[in-house]
């Protein structure tokens, strides 16, 4: 359980130290590609429940080492967005898409959220 701990407070700081060295591109207020933007309210309620279930899944249920750790990386990217919506009301994005047809930006937190899930959706698929 430390180490899963560990992990998520790992990923929140990486997440916030590494945008002190870049330019926000956007500020989002919304969800995942500014959905829902015009209820900040909600997206805080709502975001706040769904890293409150992850946290819980990732360090007291009973999971295999790669679900665990795929919920903790999952973990920190969601408190980190968390966080930074609860603190300054907006999510600040930095990274630009890589592809040039998406005129989308996001920041670390977003990859981490991905890559948990990633890491999940693999160890489910490894274990059928």
């Amino acid at each position: 359980m430390l180490l899963t701990f560990a992990i998520i407070i790992l990923c929140v700081l990486i997440e916030q130290c590494a945008r002190i060295f870049f330019d926000a591109l956007s500020y989002n207020t919304g969800a995942a590609f500014s959905l829902f933007s015009g209820s900040p309210e909600v997206i805080l309620i709502f975001s706040g429940i769904s890293c409150a279930i992850i946290i819980f899944l990732s360090l007291f249920t009973r999971i295999n080492k790669f679900t665990r750790l795929g919920l903790a990386i999952m973990s920190g990217g969601a408190l980190s967005n968390f966080l930074e919506r609860f603190f300054l009301g907006f999510v600040i994005d930095w990274i630009p898409s890589p592809l040039p047809f998406l005129d989308i930006n996001f920041n670390l937190a977003d990859v981490e959220i991905s890559l948990g899930a990633l890491i999940i959706v693999f160890e489910l698929g490894v274990r059928r």
